[in-house]
Order: structure tokens, then C-alpha cells, then sequence
């Protein structure tokens, strides 16, 4: 049973990571090869239809699959008995949707109407399913000992914020109030990073156990 407990923390950890690099380098190449992206005005998703629109694409697929991994291996690193096994199967299922939408992000990228559809809808699917994977994660975290409560808090703290994100996508998108919420392509950004933190912590401390 110890020996299955530290593979998953280790595999977790590692995962983690292989998922925040492979999504960053995605992102740095479709960056570099798009010298007019603006950060205040364009989308995380509109590098997919720069010059680096693939790297993008295969960043983005390839971090989603390492994420659900890195997901599946935490919540079975939590403690059985203190663990309340109606909130780990709702954080179960909330990470594999979250992650797998995050993968249709990186399939389903273009500008053709249906193409852009099917993102959008995965995007917003990943947002929601993600607010509630970590929100629950850290609930579970708050009761595991092993766990610092620091990593518990910085969830809620990204939780949070991406629930701001989607009300401004709401927003954004209702008559007459987009010009009011043009931050929300730099409140995106905002929270990819804050997102790449929360595994960087969780997977540098499962990778230190």
C-alpha cells in the first residue's frame, strides 16, 4: 500500500510538471512566431490561429492529457480515511472533464464557425469543471495531513479567480456591456499563470516527498 502511495506521488509529480512545460513551450513558440499578439486584447486561444498555431495546438493537447494524469494520481494520494468519498468522486469527475475539455482546446482550434464553437464550449466547460475539481481538491487537501495548507489556499485563491474570469466572460459577451470588460483577455492570462502555479506547487512538493 506504501509503495502504491509513493508511485502515485511521484508519477503525480512528475506529470505536473511534464504538463505545465509542454503547455508553456506551446505557448512560447505560438508567442514568438505572432510578433502583433497583444495581450490586452487577444485571447490565450487566439495564438492558435498565429504563424505558431500548431505548437499551440500540440502544447495545449499534450499538457490536457499530463494534467488528467497528474490529477488522477493526487486524489489517490489522499488518506482514505479522512478523505469524504463524496467529494473525492465529484473531484474525480469534475478533473477528467476539466482536463479533457482542456484537450479540445488544443484539437479543436481554428477559425472555421464550428471549429471555433466546439473551443468555445470547451473552454467555458474547463473553466467551470475546473473551479470545481480545485476548489474540492483543496477542501480534501485542508483535511490531509500531509498536505500544507498553503497549497489548500492558493486553490481557493485560483478557484476564485477563475470564477471572476467567468463572470466577466458572461459579461463580455452581453449587449451593450463588452467595452466595459476589456480586461478579460489579461484576466485570462492571469489565470493561466495563477493555474501554472497551483500545479507547480502540488507537483514540486509530491516530487519532494
Amino acid at each position: 500500500m506504501e509503495n502504491n502511495l509513493k508511485s502515485y506521488t511521484k508519477i503525480g509529480g512528475i506529470f505536473g510538471i511534464l504538463s505545465i512545460t509542454f503547455g508553456l513551450i506551446g505557448d512560447i513558440i505560438a508567442l514568438i512566431l505572432f510578433p502583433g499578439y497583444n495581450f490586452l486584447r487577444n485571447s490565450v486561444s487566439y495564438l492558435c490561429i498565429g504563424p505558431g498555431g500548431l505548437f499551440f495546438q500540440f502544447g495545449t493537447a499534450l499538457s490536457g492529457i499530463f494534467a488528467l494524469i497528474f490529477v488522477l494520481c493526487v486524489i489517490q494520494t489522499l488518506d482514505e480515511e479522512s478523505t469524504n468519498p463524496i467529494i473525492k468522486k465529484w473531484a474525480i469527475l469534475f478533473a477528467i472533464i476539466s482536463c479533457v475539455s482542456f484537450m479540445n482546446l488544443g484539437i479543436f482550434c481554428g477559425s472555421y464557425p464550428i471549429i471555433d464553437l466546439i473551443h468555445g464550449v470547451s473552454a467555458v466547460i474547463s473553466w467551470l469543471s475546473g473551479i470545481g475539481y480545485i476548489t474540492l481538491f483543496s477542501i480534501l487537501m485542508l483535511k490531509e495531513l500531509k498536505y500544507p495548507k498553503i497549497i489548500a489556499y492558493v486553490g481557493f485563491i485560483v478557484s476564485s479567480s477563475l470564477s471572476f474570469m467567468i463572470v466577466l466572460f458572461i459579461l463580455y459577451y452581453s449587449p451593450g456591456i463588452k467595452e466595459v470588460v476589456m480586461i478579460l483577455p489579461l484576466v485570462e492570462w492571469i489565470n493561466t499563470f495563477a493555474l501554472i502555479f497551483w500545479y507547480f506547487m502540488v507537483s514540486t512538493y509530491l516530487l519532494a516527498k
